[in-house]
């Protein structure tokens, strides 16, 4: 995946005829390149890409730096690179320096260097007058910076920094940053103000400010920040003042996350009203979420509320059942139909594999990298798929690593980790391609985002595409399952 940390929003300076001029691209210009791109005429794409060279011929570098980023979603990543290049030494003090030279802050991990490495970026790279999302990569670094001191339990140099966030629409998101570290510290008292400022905040983008751009972005610390809030209160027992925050979180969250179900149930119990706890904590069950903690709660609050532990595996039954039923329900309307890309790759011992070895088995492809934190929370549950069908010779898992970064040898990397894990994977290496700078596969198969899970049937046909980990092992192994059975069926 290509890294390009230059700024947000970028704007384009182009004429839609041949010529170039220098003044702001307007919308209808913008979806005109969109269009091109998207057109599966060879001749669209050729003259889109006249027209990106005709963006190299200014001396605006915003427009080299849409050049650079439309020739990577031509699939051109080397052409890509070369702009990206040549455009840090043609603007030796613009975007694309700064955001290449902001990582010396983001790799620092101590504290005070990192402080430092940022008061140096900042003089080199001073903040534009000009404010809004532009500016946003500073705050960025000023957060970095927080939460560093932050971990480290410097709570004063953290709030200092964080207090110099300038972008209004992601202040939230800073405020609960330092939130949650102050969280793990038990430094509760600082949690409830950052949590008070949090909601102040979007409260803004909620009322008076709710047209403006982003406004819905900032509102999406809502429900966290009511959460944490909550589980501030509960945490120095008091209960009822808990509880009124814990409830809009829950109320307010499309996707409740199983923290919330468990902070909520924790409240509940505490002011003896276990029965609304267990059925509170039940729905995580229910939408298949419950991790072991929420597990172990459930059981313990189903003993408060019965008496006993007697007709409680019945119950999880009853709710797992339940769960599975919604699931199989829902889950014919997800299938697709499309021709799966075919691929050669090298496990991570050098064999070469392709997808063609597998013809006449249904076949799980999950794309994945070590550093991806959902890819690898996902893994216990794909390990327990992949046990639930080792026995079955008609379906096969392939464990894909892609976008690999640094420049050690990603090969080895990704096999140390599914060894140390203890993790039965067959794992593929999509490596960048020497010529194109791009990862092959995980560009044929259109993905945006990893984790990223194909269910390919026996004909060769994509069925089914899973994206991103919400949590809930015994959910995500039955998902899985029932596209697998359905796969295996529609073949």
């Amino acid at each position: 995946m290509k890294k390009n940390t230059t700024t947000v929003g970028i704007a384009v300076a182009v004429m839609m005829t041949h010529s170039v001029s220098a003044q702001n691209v307007t919308d209808s210009t913008k979806k005109y390149f969109a269009s091109l791109l998207k057109s599966g005429n060879e001749a669209d794409k050729a003259l889109l890409q006249t027209k990106l060279y005709d963006l190299l011929q200014t001396k605006d570098e915003e427009n080299w730096s849409t050049a650079s980023n439309y020739f990577y979603q031509l699939g051109k990543a080397k052409t890509s690179d070369s702009i990206f290049n040549a455009q840090k030494v043609k603007f030796p003090l613009g975007m694309a320096m700064r955001g290449e030279e902001v990582t010396a802050v983001y790799d620092e991990k101590d504290p005070v260097k990192k402080e430092a490495a940022y008061k140096a970026w900042v003089k080199k790279f001073p903040v534009p007058k000009n404010t809004g999302t532009n500016n946003i990569v500073y705050d960025y670094a000023r957060n970095a910076v927080a939460m560093a001191y932050a971990n480290a339990g410097n709570t004063a140099k953290g709030l200092d920094y964080t207090n110099m966030v300038e972008t209004n629409l992601w202040k939230g998101n800073a405020y609960m940053s330092l939130a949650e570290a102050m969280m793990k510290q038990g430094n509760y008292k600082e949690v409830e103000s950052l949590c008070k400022r949090t909601l102040e905040s979007v409260n803004e983008f909620k009322t008076f400010r709710k047209d403006e751009e982003g406004a819905g972005f900032a509102r999406i610390a809502f429900g966290g920040a009511n959460a944490m809030y909550a589980k501030a209160l509960a945490a120095q027992k008091k209960y009822n003042e808990a509880l009124p925050y814990i409830k809009t979180a829950y109320d307010s969250s499309e996707r409740v996350s199983p923290d919330t179900y468990q902070t909520y149930a924790d409240v509940l119990s505490a002011l003896n009203k276990n029965k609304e706890a267990l059925d509170i904590i039940s729905q995580a069950t229910l939408k298949g979420l419950a991790t072991q903690p929420i597990k172990d709660k459930t059981k313990a609050l189903y003993a408060k509320v019965y008496g006993s532990q007697e007709g409680y595996d019945a119950y999880i039954e009853k709710l797992n059942k339940e769960m599975v039923a919604k699931m199989l329900q829902e889950i014919p309307s997800k299938m697709i139909s499309k021709p799966s890309p075919q691929f050669t790759l090298k496990d991570v011992d050098g064999k070469v594999v392709s997808l063609a070895d597998y013809k006449g088995k249904t076949v799980v492809v999950d794309f994945w990298a070590t550093w991806c934190g959902p890819c690898k929370a996902s893994f216990p549950a794909m390990q327990m798929a992949v046990n639930k069908y080792k026995n079955d010779a008609d379906v096969a898992f392939l464990f894909i690593h892609t976008w690999e970064k640094g420049a050690g040898d990603a090969s080895a990397a990704a096999k140390k980790y599914v060894t140390d894990n203890r993790y039965t994977f067959e794992v593929l290496m999509d490596l960048k391609d020497s010529v194109s700078g791009e990862n092959k596969v995980v560009s044929a198969y259109g993905v945006n985002g990893i984790p990223s899970k194909f269910v390919i049937d026996k004909a060769g046909n994509i069925r089914f595409h899973l994206t991103g980990f919400e949590g809930g092992n015994d959910a995500a192994v039955e998902e899985l399952s029932a596209m697998i059975e359905l796969a295996k069926k529609s073949s």
